[in-house]
């Protein structure tokens, strides 16, 4: 060995050429790692609004002393929750402890649909939401800062929240879900306690068959809409693959 040259590290070259291996690598992978962790942030925070909305949604049938909101007197025979009268509405304000009740301010923000953005000038998320009525609905925000919007439809009502309020990225699917309610609990757009119950409700089925529902679905979260993303969240074992 003697008057042999003993190597004992890199050249500068290899060293550079590590270096951005590395760096393309990261480049690649950061990426999609951020977004996963957000997607997990919004997921912990949906489990958490959901389990609320419930939790509240029966302590209201506990203090009437019932078990749906029909017996509570707080919803007609048609699904849809008395929301004409100030005592019904304190209720909900109460129950959840909303402030900002009915403030348009907290909704001075752009919200955006899954193909484009909606407005901002009217009150409770412009057009993307299909709630018009301001007097029959209620707008606020909970100690943590989500907004809830409760609401009449059709039939029955609707229940949006955005999960981390006016804070970004105020997207339907994202940060934004839709919910509805029946006489018993709040749960996902086209669940099987919501098409359980509009059957009962309307005296006929409004899918053909457990295939349909799960098909409409899958429809209905996707790049053009995102109604059904919060059961498509929970169908896939609370994971947003989308």
């Amino acid at each position: 060995m003697s008057g042999q040259a003993v190597r004992l590290g890199f050249t500068l070259a290899e060293v550079l050429i590590t270096l951005g291996i590395i760096g393309v690598v990261a480049a690649m992978t950061i990426p999609t790692l951020m977004a996963n962790y957000q997607k997990q942030v919004w997921i912990n925070q949906l489990k958490k609004t959901y389990s609320v909305l419930n939790e509240g949604y029966r302590q209201i049938m506990v203090n009437e002393g019932c078990t749906d909101m029909k017996c509570a007197g707080i919803m007609d025979n048609g699904g849809t929750l008395y929301f004409d009268n100030d005592e019904a509405k304190n209720k909900f304000v109460t129950t959840y402890k909303l402030s900002n009740v009915n403030n348009t301010n907290i909704l001075n923000y752009q919200v955006k649909k899954a193909s484009g953005s909606c407005g901002s000038d009217e009150v409770i998320f412009s057009d993307c939401l299909r709630i018009e009525n301001r007097e029959d609905s209620i707008l606020g925000t909970t100690a943590d800062g989500t907004i809830i919007v409760i609401g009449r439809s059709i039939v029955g009502g609707l229940v949006f929240v955005d999960i981390n309020g006016s804070k970004g990225p105020n997207e339907f699917g994202r940060d934004i879900f839709e919910f509805v309610y029946t006489d018993k609990i709040i749960a996902p757009y086209l669940s099987k306690v919501h098409v359980d119950w509009l059957a009962e409700l309307l005296g006929t089925s409004v899918v053909a068959s457990e295939d349909e529902r799960k098909q409409a679905i899958e429809q209905g979260c996707n790049e053009n809409s995102r109604i059904t993303c919060s059961e498509k969240i929970i169908v896939d074992g609370w994971q947003m693959n989308y």
